[in-house]
Order: C-alpha cells, then structure tokens, then sequence
C-alpha cells in the first residue's frame, strides 16, 4: 500500500516554516509495513488544496492530509475537501458536545468558527484528538483513504496512529535503527554503511545520522561506526553529555567567544541541567578575556584572539572562576569575513579541561554563520561525551 502525505499551510509553501509532520507521518507509516510514495505541500487557498487532493489520491491508497482544521479564516481544508469529494460537511454531534463544554468550563464564547472544529465529511469515521480541539476524520472512496488531520505535530501524531489503529495497521512490523554520529564526515559515513543496503543518512550541522531499515545492517552499522554513534534515538548532544555528567557526578562551565554562549545555552537547554552546570562566561571582546578571564594582553599580542594560546588562558580563567570539574573554551573566526591568509574564516581553536588535564583542538569549519557556530557547539560538546564514555 502506498501513502502520499499532504502538507496544508502557507507558511510552508513560501519557506517561512519548516514542516516536521511529513517525517513524523512517513515514521509511523513505514514502521506499519507502508511506503510513503511523495511528500506535497499546498497553501492555505481552498482551491489548490482541493486540486492536490484529487491529484494526490490517483498516485497513492492511503492519503494522509494535515493542517487547516482550526477555527480562523485560513482554515480551509474542510470546505476543500468537500468539494474535492463532492460531499457534505456534517457535525460531529459527540464532539460539538465536547467542545461546547470545553469552552463554557473556560468561560469562552463558542463561536461559529469554533463549532467548526468539529465538522467532518459525511459517512467519514472521526478521530478524536486527545490533545486539542480540532476533530479528524478518516474518509474511503472509491476504494482509496484519505486521513484528515490537524497540523499540530503532537495532535497529528497520536491521531494518525489512531487512524492507522481503525484501518487495522496495529502493529509496528518494520523498525528504523537510528545511528547519531559525530567527527565523521560524509562521504566518509556513506563508504563505511554503503555495502549494507537499506540505509540512508542525514546531514547537518550536528553530525551525520545514519538509518538502517533491516536489524542485520543495524548490527554492521554499529561495528563500523563505533565511538562516533552519540546515540540511538533523536537525543541530542547535550542530553547524552547531561546524563552522562550526573552519572558521574561531576560540573561543568564554559568560556565562550565565537560560539556566544550557544555552548552553556545548549547545556542548560536540558532539565534538571543546574545539577551540574555551574556557569558560563561569554568573552567575545579581547576587553572582556583579560578582564574576566585573564587572558594576558601579551598573549592575545603575540598570537592573536584566535590561537591555541588564548583557548588555553580563557580555559584557566574559567576554571579559576568556577571550580567546575570540566570545562570548555572556543575562540575561532565565525565568518563571514574577518579571516586572513594564515587564519582562514571558519578557524577555530576548542579547548577541554577535565580535572587539570588541558587538550586543545584545531578545527576548520566553513559554513554559514551560525551553522558554523552550531558545529562548533556540537564539537565542543562531543569532546566532553568522549572524555567521560
């Protein structure tokens, strides 16, 4: 069985937002034994919506449509497919009920465009949503479906699974191995897993993932791969730092100049962080190392801001600060201009203290601006989960 997935939404369609529904849908889909044939995204205009429904659904079985079911002026999807299927809208009584109720418990007026949350095509099954107000719907035709839900990720993820439930698609038959790694790049991933058939990867700023549909490629993957897997879920770098700083029971603070905090940012991103995190200072001026810091102004004469040396001092000023176990230092050239001949843009020096052991680390790094500040965030960040696995 085929599955086509149809993304409603403006602010998708011009690039003002990036849809993580198609991914989500195409998860659950392919983990039930079906095959997501295309992904298409469509504006909020009735018209286009009710065009692509009908083209959609000549391509694919199971047609899974998100977004536009709220209650503002936008919302179209309803009326849209009406009129792609010819069919009536109806309300759900049960789900009138529920809303009415819902609103009166708030003291909020239920207007028109809320009742409208609980229309739904006529001889369509509903889908109740557990976490929001929109109702959705499973419709069959001409021996094809169409799965209406709201764009809501977690509301159209515990739905669709509910969809799938009723069309008698229970149980998850195939798994995804998920691998997340660090310090390989690209080509270098794709040689190492391209024998293994049935994988695909995913390029960022934060590493390379790698997907194998069979468990016999997950085994080969994780023997080839090896210390560069950071994780096997979509935990990131400072959740698995995190842990394993509370396992360990030790602290952690930052001395950042091109990164801007993004490192100490990250850290405290994760809950229950104030258990090992102690700080972080920001020193992006060459004022702001030697006067919090101590970076010495010889030091930044003679080598410059950007040197090994700095990275060094910034990390011995943090620890003279803090007292952490661990802590990090970056100093580099974000880009995009400020580099010469002998210090490129992209330049970076990462530094590590872990007890009084000091490691520092060259990188170039050239991208975007704060893609490349996101990479080296990330690479700091792996240097603390290598030193503590």
């Amino acid at each position: 069985m085929n599955v086509g997935i149809l993304i409603t939404g403006s602010e998708f369609a011009t690039g003002s937002k990036q849809d993580t529904n198609s991914s989500i849908f195409a998860k659950i889909a392919f983990e039930r034994g079906l095959d997501v044939a295309f992904i298409h995204i469509c504006k909020d205009i009735e018209e286009e919506i009710e065009k692509s429904v009908q083209f959609a659904l000549e391509m694919c079985d199971i047609l899974i449509v998100s977004g536009g079911l709220g209650p503002t002026f936008d919302d179209v999807t309803r009326q849209a497919l009406s009129k792609a299927f010819n069919e009536k809208l109806i309300y759900d009584e049960a789900w009138l009920k529920y809303l009415e109720n819902e609103y009166s418990l708030r003291n909020v007026e239920f207007t028109n465009a809320r009742k409208n949350m609980a229309l739904r095509l006529l001889n369509s099954k509903p889908i109740t949503n557990d976490y929001g107000k929109a109702l959705g719907f499973i419709y069959e035709k001409n021996h094809k479906v169409t799965i209406v839900l709201p764009g809501i990720p977690q509301e159209a993820k515990s739905m669709l699974i509910k969809a799938f439930n009723e069309l008698g698609y229970t149980k998850k038959i195939r798994e995804i191995s998920l691998f997340r790694t660090f310090g390989l790049k690209e080509s270098d991933v794709s040689s190492l897993v391209k024998d293994f058939g049935n994988t695909f990867i995913n390029v960022s700023a934060l590493g390379v993932d790698v997907y194998a549909k069979e468990s016999t490629s997950a085994s080969k993957i994780e023997a080839v791969l090896g210390k560069y897997i950071y994780a096997h879920d979509e935990s990131e770098m400072e959740e698995i730092v995190g842990k394993l700083l509370r396992q360990k029971q030790l602290t952690i603070a930052t001395a950042e100049s091109s990164t801007g905090g993004l490192i100490v940012s990250r850290i405290v991103n994760v809950a229950g962080s104030s258990d090992y995190c102690l700080g972080g200072i920001v020193s992006y001026s060459n004022q702001a190392k030697m006067n919090i810091l101590g970076v010495k102004e010889q030091t930044l004469k003679s080598f410059g801001a950007v040197s090994e040396q700095t990275a060094k001092e910034m990390l011995l000023g943090a620890k003279r600060l803090f007292g952490a176990d661990i802590v990090l230092a970056d100093t580099g050239i974000a880009g995009p201009g400020g580099g010469t001949s002998e210090k490129p843009v992209g330049l970076h020096y990462i530094g590590i203290m872990v007890k009084d052991n000091i490691s520092i680390y060259k990188e170039i790094y050239q991208a975007q601006r704060n893609y490349t500040r996101l990479y080296i965030s990330q690479f700091a960040l792996n240097l603390v989960r290598l030193a503590l696995s």
